[in-house]
This record gives C-alpha cells, structure tokens and sequence, in this order.
C-alpha cells in the first residue's frame, strides 16, 4: 500500500516487495499452539500505570519496530532493546530512490550495497522530526538503548549493528546509557537461558524454527535490569502465571492497511491487577515467523520476560501481526519496517506505530 504522492508500485516493485518479505528468514512450517479462546480487554483491566517508566525491545523485525517505535514516541518511550535489528528507518534511506524493499534486504540486513550510511539516517531522523512526524530528537538524550547481535548471525549482519550503534551516539544517547551486546555462537533469535533450539542454530529451508535459542544467557534479564536501575532479580524460575489473549480490534484502525491479528497477549502480574501497586508497561515485538498464528504463545511465553516482570510490577505487552492480514501478502508475519503498509510506516502516524500507541493509552487509562 502506497501512500499519496508516491510513485506507483510497478510489477517489479511488488516483486521485489514479496522476494524481500520472503528472504527476511527462511521458512518455517511451525504448527501454531493451541490457545485459549477467553480473551481480555484492555481497557477493563483496570491497572494503575506509571507511563513515564515505559520500555520496548524487539527481535529481528520487531527489532526495527521496537527501535523506530522508541524514536518516535521519544517522549513516552524511555528505553528501547534491539535484538537482531537496525537504525531507525535504515529502508527508508538510500541514495538513487531505489525501493524500500530493496535497501531493507541489501543494506539494513545483508550489506550488498554496503553498510547503512550513519549520516544519512541521522539527516533523514532531523526532517522527520522538523516535520513533526516524529518526537523532538533531544529526548535521545535520556534514552537507554539495549542492542544486540550474535556472531553467527548472517540475517541481519554485523555491520548494520554497528551503524546502530554510530546512530544512536550521533542522536545524544550517552555511552552510560548505551550497551552493545556482542554474543559468541548466537544465530539470528531471540536468545533465553533454558527454552529453544541451540544457540548457533540457524534453520534450512522449510526447517521449523521458532527463532528462540538457547545460549544461557537471559536476554530478557539482561534488558530489565539495564532499563530499570531497581530491577529486582527473580527467585522463580518461571513467571507465576500465563500471558492473556486481548482483542486488538479496537486499536488496528482500518484493517485493510494494519496487517495486525485479532488478538494479542498481555501478561499483568498478580501485584499490578486491579490497580493495587503502581506498575510500569514493557512492550516486546516478536520476528518474523514468531506471531501467534505460526508458533501460538510461546514467543510470550518463553522469551523470559514474565517472570522479571512479576517481582518488578511490569506490565507485558505482545502485540502480534497476521501472515494473513492485509495490504500484501506477508507469510512470515513480519512488523511492517521497509512500507508495507504504507509511506508512513516509521512515523507516529503509522498503522502499526498508531495501533500499538492506543494499546499503551488503553492501559494507561488515557
């Protein structure tokens, strides 16, 4: 989907859209789990939040939406975990107006057509934010920035990393505020220390994959206690309780353009329902080949989040994508980071970015 003003999509623009759709990961035939029917809303559950402490990561493309997410609600968004992923609006950017499809496959996953250009995207930030599609930039500032990259992954490569890195310095986030993870054997996943496949798996064609391994090291541990300086550490080795489904209806707006699920999950620990203690909203965006429709829960099950947030009041946010959903065809159940829904994918004006925005409202109670 296009947006007004642009250039009509040709034949091999849609073709190259769909080859790039399909070479973000390779394919993976993993049953969706079973899942409860019963689902929550929002708005009733009534929870007392602190939105001054909110927080994303992602992985992989949810790694691009967690980072352009934070860049644009700057001013809501304190922190952001970035595993496996790129620079804010790295697709958007290049040099001769070639597709966004294509810089997303050839420069901010492989590097092809070389590394992502820094000075580019830190240009192309500044207009956006002149033209108030995004927050003020000086809110980097404040900001801390969780970013990851596994030796052996050769989806989303070392050098498209590294540019993050020179791209959020050159936005003002300090080195105290700034931590770069660089893992031995890791493959392109989510990582855990106890729930997947092997660290360095990286899966054939048609192999199934859930892209969560197992390299004993607690991301998600890792990104609490780096965004929250009074992260308790959890005893349990297991969160108390399961995720909730919640109808996310209300928030996709028009669905012919959202490419998002029905549902999502949200986990609330036990000490934040009702309003009881003050608690604080993560919001963590599943890859490509991770939404509930090809691996049900377990990405909100096994991520490892859950179980930090039960003894640090934290609110847990899935927000999931359909394969199935409209504007285009996206099997792999990708977020939306090179335009597929339109121009204004990277803006607060963005479907996806829109969406998810209204379900941090609903929990906030705005």
């Amino acid at each position: 989907m296009q947006g007004k003003g642009d250039p009509p999509m040709t034949i091999s623009s849609q073709v190259i859209l769909k080859s790039a759709l399909a070479a973000f990961v390779v394919l993976a035939s993993v049953p969706a789990a079973a899942q409860s029917s019963a689902q929550v809303k929002l708005a009733d559950l009534k929870l007392k939040i602190d939105p001054a402490q909110t927080t994303v990561s992602g992985i992989s493309s949810g790694a691009y939406m967690a980072g352009q997410f934070q860049v644009a609600y700057s001013g809501l968004v304190k922190a952001a975990g970035i595993v496996a992923g790129g620079p804010y609006d790295c697709a958007e950017v290049s040099e001769g107006g070639i597709a966004p499809a294509v810089v997303a496959l050839k420069r901010c996953m492989d590097v092809a057509m070389g590394a992502p250009n820094v000075d580019a995207l830190v240009a192309n930030a500044k207009a956006r934010e002149t033209s108030k599609d995004i927050d003020p930039l000086s809110n980097m500032a404040q900001s801390k920035i969780y970013l990851f990259n596994g030796d052996n992954d050769i989806t989303v490569k070392r050098p498209v990393a590294d540019a993050t890195e020179r791209f959020y310095k050159a936005l003002g986030v300090t080195d105290a505020n700034f931590t770069y993870v660089k893992l031995p054997k890791a493959a392109h996943a989510y990582i855990t220390d106890g729930y997947g496949a092997a660290c360095d798996f990286i899966p054939k064609e048609g192999e199934k994959s859930e892209y969560i391994n197992n390299c004993q090291y607690d991301q998600a541990g890792a990104i609490v206690r780096f965004f929250y300086a009074d992260a308790k550490i959890p005893n349990a080795p297991a969160a108390a309780r399961q995720p909730q489904l919640f109808n996310q209806a209300p928030f996709v707006g028009d669905t012919s353009r959202s490419g998002m699920a029905k549902t999502g999950y949200v986990y609330v620990p036990e000490a934040c329902e009702g309003g009881k203690q003050t608690c604080r909203i993560h919001v963590a965006f599943h890859g490509c080949q991770m939404a509930s429709n090809l691996i049900g829960d377990h990405f909100a099950v096994h991520a490892g989040y859950n179980r930090w947030a039960d003894v640090n009041n934290i609110v847990v946010l899935y927000p999931q994508i359909d394969g199935a959903a409209k504007p285009t065809s996206n099997p792999k159940a990708c977020w939306d980071w090179f335009g597929y829904t339109g121009y204004d994918f990277a803006r607060k004006g963005g479907f996806q970015m829109t969406a998810v925005r209204k379900m941090i409202g609903a929990l906030v109670g705005e």
